[in-house]
């Protein structure tokens, strides 16, 4: 690669206000994007350790789904996974 099509990129974006900003737009894309990730994980684990709860409390899967959000499927898949 040439180190001065890259060295004139790089001025760019740190010193211009347009490829600052340009810079700037990206990096809130990967903040948000990178947030939103994390939040699913987070709320489906949550929902895993919800789920296994209400199911040693005897509640059915169906009950289950309704309460946290998620199908019967899933919940099943999760408490099968937990259980073997």
């Amino acid at each position: 690669m040439n180190f001065d099509i890259l060295a004139e990129k790089t001025r760019y974006l740190k010193e211009n206000p347009k490829g600052v900003s340009e810079m700037c737009k990206v990096m809130e894309d990967l903040r948000d994007e990178s947030y939103a990730e994390g939040h699913a994980e987070g709320r489906e684990e949550q929902a895993q350790m919800t789920a296994k709860n209400l199911y040693e409390q005897g509640l059915t899967i169906e009950q289950i789904a309704r309460a946290i959000g998620f199908s019967m499927d899933t919940v099943e898949k999760w408490l099968t996974q937990k259980a073997g």
